[in-house]
């Protein structure tokens, strides 16, 4: 039998060695909400999402378990169907899709297990590696020599593609990092810029746009917040940079709305708070079938899986975030965090995500 019988739920909350401004927020530690599912017959599979200091693990526990247990493991997509019937009120929303989320990716999890494939094996594909673009520029000292250490540091792992937060301080400051990035990778190195929702009303964000838009821009990411589409569209008719946002957005039908109505030229899609694998794989496939690429949002190690089974990644691969700078914390709950070689991730084949987690770390952060 496969029925779910033990839902198990922990919040990690890991601190920053120093704060982190992140547009206008400044934050002092990571949260994750991990859950951890049980059959009855002793398969274990574990999902996670990134909750922002929300108590999501509370919303699994108390809304979500009592409607899983005895549920088949087998069946993820009618499970978030019921999930999603039983909170109606709140069924497109992120706090209760990230939940929803961190289950789906747990199920996926025990069904690849099941089947002694990982999770890109179990949806399809051979693929053993993917590029990553690294996201740099957090580290915002009064000087560019934190900026240069890390592009060189990418460089020196193969990486090739790159983006760089900006926001932070006066946007002359922006433009200037930006060239500095372009005039250290080269004329051919894709670069994109996120802008943390930080650019206010449109003629900012165009004034913004304009100062760097010469150093050769694949998109600028979250220059506005997701329902404000038509500012998006805005921007990039009177700049001529492609747009790109979604990883709040919280179903495949919200993704394919912004897409219909034109709002991106790149989609970002975040499995852990779009609804979970099923999700991710029908936003990337309607972009696809629409001439949009997609771009992942961190969680490389779950990203790695779920996008080796799709077409239209955008051609600087996907997202990673260097561990060493202790920006995303997520390493500090595994025993490993994913291989890069070469500037690609290596894929784990190891029967389900391959996610070497470490149960101390996670109890004692979850304390």
């Amino acid at each position: 039998m496969d029925r779910i019988d033990r839902v198990e739920t922990y919040e990690a909350r890991v601190p920053l060695l120093h704060p982190l401004i992140v547009g206008s927020a400044r934050i002092s530690h990571r949260t994750y909400s991990i859950v951890r599912i049980t059959t009855s017959d002793g398969v274990t599979g574990v999902g996670y999402c990134y909750s922002r200091g929300l108590p999501i693990s509370k919303i699994i526990e108390a809304v979500m378990s009592p409607h899983i247990i005895q549920e088949t493991a087998e069946s993820a997509d009618e499970i978030r169907g019921k999930l999603l019937a039983a909170n109606w009120q709140s069924s497109e929303h992120g706090t209760l899709t990230s939940g929803l989320s961190a289950i789906d990716v747990a199920l996926n999890d025990i069904m690849a297990k099941r089947s002694g494939k990982s999770v890109a094996q179990f949806l399809g594909s051979d693929l053993q590696e993917i590029p990553v673009y690294s996201v740099i520029g957090y580290d915002n000292r009064n000087d560019e020599a934190g900026l240069e250490e890390e592009i060189d540091h990418a460089l020196s792992r193969g990486i090739k593609s790159f983006k760089i937060v900006v926001g932070a301080k006066s946007p002359e400051r922006d433009a200037h990092r930006i060239k500095t990035l372009r005039d250290r990778v080269g004329a051919d190195a894709l670069i994109a810029v996120d802008a943390f929702r930080t650019f206010g009303d449109l003629e900012k964000a165009k004034s913004r746009v304009n100062l760097f838009k010469e150093y050769g821009i694949s998109f600028v990411e979250d220059a506005f917040l997701e329902s404000q589409g038509k500012l998006s569209i805005a921007l990039r008719e009177q700049t001529g940079v492609p747009i790109s946002f979604g990883e709040s957005l919280a179903s495949a039908s919200m993704a394919q709305q912004v897409i219909d109505y034109k709002q991106v030229d790149v989609l970002r899609i975040d499995a852990l708070v779009i609804g979970g694998v099923s999700e991710f794989l029908k936003a990337a496939d309607y972009a696809d079938n629409s001439g949009i690429k997609y771009s992942t949002h961190i969680h490389t190690e779950v990203h790695s899986q779920i996008a080796a089974a799709t077409n239209n990644r955008y051609a600087g691969g996907i997202e990673y975030l260097d561990p060493r700078y202790e920006v995303d914390l997520f390493h500090h709950l595994l025993l490993k965090p994913i291989e890069i070689s070469d500037g690609k991730a290596q894929l784990s084949t190891e029967p389900g995500f391959g996610i070497n987690w470490d149960w101390n770390a996670i109890q004692r952060y979850s304390a």
